[in-house]
């Protein structure tokens, strides 16, 4: 999904970094504040797409008891530790209720997490600033600094 795309209510939503609680491997560069759909009171973190090579989604599929999405465990390749879940068939409900099109969700308590920086501004990356995916791999010494 572009940021053209994107729901106006995500635009303003800072950019996290997140690393595996567990090994400290970084898992996301691209993480949103979110809750889950079908239950409000459950936080977690999303992301349109997981850092290359830092996790793996668990093949088994399982489907949601609040809905009909089936999804995947996801595992941090660097301890093995299940850190998150796939949603690998969203259900129809889930689709057309206002959400930020992120698949891939990790649990709060699974990661830290850190903002980003926004290289053209003083504040925190937004997602309405963020660049696409294929554009969004220069690494900012101002993050290197923190």
């Amino acid at each position: 999904m572009s940021k053209d795309e994107l729901h106006p209510a995500f635009r303003k939503k800072i950019v996290y970094n997140l690393d595996c609680n567990a090994c400290g491997m970084t898992l996301c560069r691209r993480g949103m504040r979110a809750f889950l759909l079908s239950d409000t009171k459950i936080k977690l973190f999303s992301t349109d797409i997981p850092e290359f090579g830092a996790v793996e989604v668990v093949p088994q599929m399982f489907l949601v008891e609040k809905c009909a999405c089936k999804q995947q465990d996801v595992a941090c390749l660097g301890c093995g530790n299940v850190v998150g879940y796939h949603v690998a068939l969203p259900c129809r409900k889930c689709l057309v209720s206002c959400n930020n099109g992120h698949l891939w969700m990790f649990e709060s308590q699974s990661v830290s997490s850190i903002e980003r920086f926004d290289s053209d501004d003083e504040g925190f990356l937004v997602w309405g600033n963020l660049k696409s995916v294929e554009d969004d791999s220069v690494f900012y010494i101002e993050e290197c600094i923190r």
